[in-house]
């Protein structure tokens, strides 16, 4: 579909419900849950990515892999869940994706919304449809640069996780998570807030982050900043902590 006027688009944007803030350009935004604009300085993203090829797993509504493309990145390619029933979680909860029909009917917020922003932008984004733990060389090569976003948390097995997103890294993985803050200061140790039909697992701190890389087998663990992030819809904040894993 060929969107060719603002009236379209602004049409278009009120289909869909939005994860993020994404400016679409000629001032059309999307609503968003999250608007990561004014946080962006808390995820250590270079300025500069020209040459540099960039992976976002776990894209949501793609604000991120836009903004790698804006910073000049060679090629961004965003990997996805391919059905709501690939996603982590019991096989209770995957039932009730499937009895529910949701596969058949989340596709706009699941696909459609990022699939709508890359057509308006114009932008060059390339999309893959796995889940984390079939990250791989063989399946999405590796790239320079590894982006992963809030997306540990819905994990049940973030080191595996990790596991994957080192086989793929070439360079740094950037790696942003909730914190749970009432263990800041503590050991490295995370909180557990899994349930049967829940879709959040494990929740660190800042010391159990950089182990988990550190396990992972990055050689080099920066970090980067703690944050809190608003959600605009439940107006309430998290407390979010980036870290730099390097490969070296």
């Amino acid at each position: 579909m060929v969107l060719e006027t603002e009236k379209d688009i602004r049409h278009e944007i009120q289909k869909y419900r939005w994860y993020h803030t994404i400016d679409l350009g000629n001032g059309l935004i999307t609503p968003g849950e999250y608007d990561h604009r004014s946080v962006l300085k808390y995820y250590g993203i270079p300025e500069d990515l020209s040459g540099k090829t960039v992976l976002d797993v776990g894209p949501a509504h793609g604000f991120f892999s836009f903004e790698f493309e804006k910073r000049n990145a060679q090629r961004v390619v965003a990997v996805e869940l391919p059905r709501w029933s690939d996603h982590d979680g019991s096989p209770e909860l995957k039932k009730t994706f499937r009895e529910g029909h949701t596969d058949d009917t989340s596709g706009d917020y699941l696909h459609g919304a990022l699939e709508f922003a890359i057509r308006v932008k114009r932008s060059k984004v390339e999309r893959m449809f796995y889940n984390i733990y079939q990250v791989s060389p063989d399946t999405v090569g590796v790239s320079d640069i590894v982006f992963c976003g809030d997306l540990l948390i819905h994990l049940s097995d973030p080191l595996r996780a990790l596991y994957a997103l080192r086989s793929v890294t070439g360079e740094c993985a950037i790696i942003s998570t909730p914190l749970d803050i009432f263990s800041f200061n503590l050991r490295p140790r995370a909180r557990f807030h899994g349930t049967l039909l829940g879709q959040s697992f494990w929740e660190p701190n800042m010391k159990c982050l950089v182990q988990w890389a550190m396990a992972a087998g990055f050689s080099r663990i920066e970090k980067v900043s703690t944050f809190k992030l608003t959600n605009k819809i439940q107006k309430a904040k998290s407390f979010h902590g980036t870290i730099k894993a390097f490969v070296e």
